[in-house]
């Protein structure tokens, strides 16, 4: 456990940095650089203009006018990007720190159908539940939530990295979800976050997911059967450890075929201890 709160404590500094792309911002209104009012927001492109004058806010340093633009730019609706900037600032600013703030902006942003942002604010929520800086622990919760991060059920599976990695150090015991001990593997569900990680062009994570593989194999996990039996489920014909191998990004469609195969192996490998 002392591990894991170190782990987490890494994490939660290191989120700051990862995000998804953004547009550049326009020009910013004087309207807007007061905290816009959700009606004054326009849409604009793919985005509102109030989210483009959070973006200006953040960059000349205001985070209390980044932070009512965004606010106002997920009021008015037109897109989740201000929800999730949001959601960011109340759970990395020390001065505007709000937990259940930052819990309910991301939960708005994991259990939408934006893809763009959803993964991103899905690692955020399992950070929440998990540490239970919301409220109480909630394990289950921040299962489910790390699960959307880095095995989205979407045909085009888009992911955290980061997310996965995260979920990866943290995957809870079986007693933690109250599931027999025979059903529930730990390390083969890291060994599948961190392979999916890898494709998110993060190398260090084929290595990590390598090194459990070659770990299991040393000691003959008890896992390695069943990651054998769901990797000949999706097609990877040679096996469990064909998985990692098969992991590093290449062209688009071929990386988006591998994380269909690995979110159902994931499910596979989860609904067994349903």
């Amino acid at each position: 456990m002392r591990f894991l709160r170190m782990v987490f404590a890494v994490m939660i500094s290191l989120v700051a940095i990862s995000g998804p792309a953004i547009a550049q911002p326009g020009p910013l209104s004087e309207a807007a650089a007061n905290g816009p009012l959700a009606s004054a927001c326009e849409q604009d492109a793919n985005v509102d203009s109030c989210w483009r004058a959070g973006v200006a806010a953040e960059r000349r340093g205001d985070a209390p006018g980044a932070l009512a633009a965004y606010e106002a730019s997920c009021a008015a609706g037109f897109q989740m990007g201000g929800c999730y900037e949001a959601g960011k600032i109340y759970f990395l600013n020390k001065t505007l720190r709000d937990y259940r703030k930052s819990r309910d902006r991301m939960l708005q942003v994991c259990e939408s159908d934006d893809v763009g942002t959803g993964p991103y604010a899905c690692k955020y929520l399992g950070i929440i539940y998990r540490k239970g800086l919301a409220g109480a622990p909630d394990v289950e919760r921040a299962f489910g939530s790390f699960s959307r991060s880095c095995f989205p059920t979407t045909d085009q599976p888009f992911i955290d990295g980061n997310g996965c990695e995260i979920f990866a150090d943290t995957v809870p015991s079986a007693d933690e979800m109250s599931v027999p001990d025979e059903v529930w593997h730990p390390d083969y569900i890291a060994y599948l976050a961190l392979a999916m990680g890898c494709s998110d062009d993060m190398p260090a994570l084929c290595q990590q997911a390598s090194a459990i593989h070659h770990r299991a194999l040393a000691t003959s996990a008890q896992w390695l059967a069943r990651c054998a039996e769901d990797a000949e489920a999706v097609a990877f014909a040679e096996g469990c450890e064909a998985v990692v191998r098969s992991a590093a990004p290449g062209k688009f469609e071929r990386r988006q075929e591998f994380r269909r195969r690995v979110v159902r192996m994931f499910h596979r490998a989860t609904d067994y201890a349903g």
